[in-house]
C-alpha cells in the first residue's frame, strides 16, 4: 500500500478516529474530569491518611504535619499535599463534627470525607 489513498478511501479506517462509545459499560456512572480528579485526590488522601497518622489516634495534627513537611524523604508531591492540609486545616477540620468531642488541632477521615462532599457539592456535583 504505497498510495494514502488507499486509506483516505477507506470509510472503516476514517470513522476509527471518531468513533467514540459515550455510553458507560452495564452498572458504570459516567462522572466528569473534574469529579474523577476529585476521586483520585481523595484516594491518595485517604492512603496518605495512616502515614501522617504517626501517633494513630485518628487525627492527623498540626505536629505530625509539621513534622512529615520537615523530613527531608517525603517526596515533594506529598509535600504539596501536607502543605495544603496546613493551609486548610481548620475548614477541613470543621467540615465535620464527630461525637467524641472537639480535636481542635486534628483532621479525622470523616472530616476529609465531608470536606470532599463539601468540595464537590459546591462545585455542582
Amino acid at each position: 500500500m504505497s498510495d494514502n489513498s488507499d486509506y483516505q478511501n477507506d470509510e472503516n479506517f476514517q470513522n476509527q478516529w471518531f468513533k467514540h462509545d459515550l455510553t458507560p459499560p452495564p452498572g458504570k456512572k459516567v462522572i466528569s474530569p473534574v469529579q474523577q480528579n476529585i476521586e483520585n485526590i481523595k484516594k491518595y488522601a485517604y492512603d496518605a491518611f495512616d502515614k501522617l497518622d504517626t501517633n494513630g489516634n485518628g487525627f492527623i495534627e498540626r505536629d505530625e504535619l509539621l513534622a512529615a513537611f520537615e523530613d527531608p524523604a517525603v517526596p515533594m508531591k506529598d509535600k504539596s499535599y501536607i502543605m495544603f492540609l496546613l493551609n486548610n486545616q481548620k475548614e477541613i477540620a470543621d467540615a465535620a463534627v464527630e461525637g467524641s468531642g472537639v480535636q481542635e488541632d486534628g483532621i479525622s477521615r470523616v472530616d476529609l470525607e465531608m470536606y470532599f462532599r463539601l468540595v464537590l457539592s459546591r462545585l455542582g456535583y
